[in-house]
């Protein structure tokens, strides 16, 4: 019964060898355009009807699994016009035709990212305040009071998500991380010494790295092939929306006089997750892990209200039962260590592993964390007030949020990586820019310059590497090792987060603040590099087709890419 299907899938990866990076795309979409017979599409859906008791769903799994065979099918009169109409609307705007669920799932889940912006931004304005408060003078013990919670995200918090992931699904983890996120926050809010300070901040990083863990896994398993970048562009909006309202609430407590200003600097990040906690309570669980969980029926009533139609949630069910169906792990589902070698042992997850790598390496020591961390003390070392330091760093977070808006409608236009290629080397010249500028002597001409150059990096940022990052470890892994792929990128993630804000103190001391800048520029171009030859396109195709994208291997896409490279060059001669 299931021959034929399983040949259309592994033959697509002897399909791939020898085909130029340019073409992988093109010839994975006719890979899955070779359509089946339809008595034998219709054999599979008794098949899974009976199986997961949905007879009462037959007639619509028939119509909506004969779809999913054959696209063209939607055109004929076996099929409404409000039918077709709802398709075309999906296609044209993606966005726009989000069913209600869908629009709460992805907002809900996002909104839980603002707590990230947040407290990086608000403890980036409350750091002068509480260091002269509790006589912190030491560089090693500065970095550590902003680093603590990236250290317990990655010690504690990623590695915790693959665990609980078994027993409580998508939604209830997220909900787990918004109670430690609002509880965390008030308690630093409330320290009255350095050791409760980084006990809260620790504590609050054990629920960031749940959050990030599982936030982005959620939101792309929810979501359409045709909006899924753009859905996922959310997560980055709502932090770059974190980082802003911190800095705006940073200005407005800034003038308090005593330690209450800069304590509801950082306890006013306790309101993004009280929020984030009620509103994580009505969309439905991923029907991925549904339906990998045993629970069928309730995954197709999942996708049921997840997409505009019922006949399009009836079509992605028998896609996602179908390809789900290859995964020998659904059967024999991977311990926790047998994902975590699977990662690295499996040519095809391997390559996915070090794709997201590269992204998060990129998000990480572009620069952006050192301006949204330490923009208040880096120009108030540059001779700016700290007030006026303050008013500045609102930019940061509301370039980053506006930037994601133009980021949502590129995105599944033109695809992630030519949107790293365009926008990694523009930030590497505004770092350097900004590097340069602080130099200036005029007061007046060094903080406009600077502020300009600040702005500008985060306008590309939020363009590029920002939500691209967490948009490529979100889509890349294969479904059996999803939840390992996702915890391990946030571990690196958030140990790179932490590098990144404890060392930035002394190497400001030992560099100068411009040797800093510089150093993180010249990092953009290195990722460049490793963008251009390691990252495949990713855009429009569902989590499963992708696969065949990945099982080609890093190498040989590497020299795929390196060859065609060659090959252009000689073109252009």
């Amino acid at each position: 019964m299931t021959n034929k299907s399983e040949e259309k899938i592994s033959d697509s990866v002897e399909i791939l060898d020898g085909v130029s990076s340019t073409d992988v795309n093109d010839k994975v979409a006719a890979v899955f355009q070779e359509y089946l017979p339809e008595e034998h599409v219709l054999s599979e859906v008794d098949y899974i009807a009976k199986e997961n008791n949905l007879e009462s769903y037959r007639e619509l799994l028939n119509r909506g699994a004969l779809w999913a065979n054959n696209p063209k099918i939607i055109e004929t009169d076996e099929y409404a016009v409000s039918e077709r109409r709802a398709f075309e609307r999906s296609r044209t705007h993606p966005m726009l035709s989000l069913s209600p669920h869908m629009k709460l799932a992805a907002i809900c889940t996002s909104c839980a990212a603002i707590n990230f912006g947040m407290d990086e931004s608000a403890i980036g304005g409350a750091v002068l305040q509480y260091q002269t408060q509790f006589n912190i003078t030491d560089a090693n013990i500065q970095g550590l009071t902003v680093a603590a919670p990236y250290l317990a995200a990655a010690i504690i918090g990623a590695p915790l998500t693959l665990y609980l992931d078994k027993y409580m699904g998508r939604k209830w983890i997220i909900l787990l991380s918004c109670v430690i996120g609002f509880a965390g926050s008030l308690i630093q809010g409330f320290s009255n010494g350095l050791g409760c300070l980084l006990f809260a901040r620790l504590f609050l990083g054990i629920g960031m790295g749940l959050n990030s863990s599982t936030v982005p896994i959620y939101t792309a398993e929810c979501s359409p092939a045709h909006s899924r970048g753009a859905v996922l562009m959310l997560w980055q909006t709502f932090i770059a929306l974190g980082v802003c309202l911190g800095s705006v609430f940073n200005r407005a407590f800034v003038g308090i006089s005593g330690s209450l200003s800069w304590r509801l600097m950082i306890g006013s990040s306790a309101v993004a997750p009280f929020i984030t906690g009620i509103l994580i309570f009505f969309p439905p669980e991923s029907p991925r892990w549904l339906i990998v969980n045993g629970r069928a029926r309730e995954s197709l009533d999942a996708l049921i209200k997840l997409r505009p139609n019922d006949l399009t949630g009836a079509r992605d069910f028998y896609i996602l039962h179908q390809s789900l169906k290859f995964e020998a792990e659904l059967k024999n589902p991977l311990s926790s260590w047998q994902q975590f070698k699977s990662l690295f042992g499996n040519a095809r997850n391997r390559f996915a592993i070090i794709v997201s790598f590269i992204g998060i390496l990129g998000q990480q020591y572009g620069g952006v964390n050192i301006l949204v961390s330490y923009t208040t003390t880096i120009l108030t070392k540059a001779g700016v007030d700290p007030v006026t330091a303050i008013a500045g760093s609102i930019g940061i977070g509301g370039g980053c949020f506006l930037a994601t808006f133009l980021s949502t409608q590129l995105i599944d236009r033109y695809g992630r990586r030519k949107m790293l290629l365009f926008t990694l080397p523009v930030e590497a010249i505004c770092l350097f820019w900004l590097g340069g500028v602080l130099n200036v002597q005029n007061t007046q001409s060094r903080l406009g310059a600077g502020l300009a150059s600040m702005y500008v990096f985060v306008l590309f940022y939020g363009t590029g590497i920002g939500p691209v990052s967490f948009t490529l470890v979100a889509e890349t892994s294969s479904i059996s090792v999803r939840m390992a792929h996702s915890a391990t990128c946030m571990f690196v993630n958030w140990i790179l987060d932490f590098c990144l804000s404890m060392t930035w103190p002394k190497m400001n001391a030992t560099m100068t603040t411009s040797g800093g800048l510089y150093f993180y520029g010249a990092f953009n171009i290195l990722i460049w590099a490793l963008a251009y030859f390691c990252i495949p396109e990713t855009k429009q195709f569902t989590l499963e087709q992708l696969d065949e994208i990945f099982k080609v291997g890093i190498l040989a896409h590497i020299k795929k890419t390196s060859r065609y490279l060659t090959t252009w060059k000689g073109r252009h001669k």
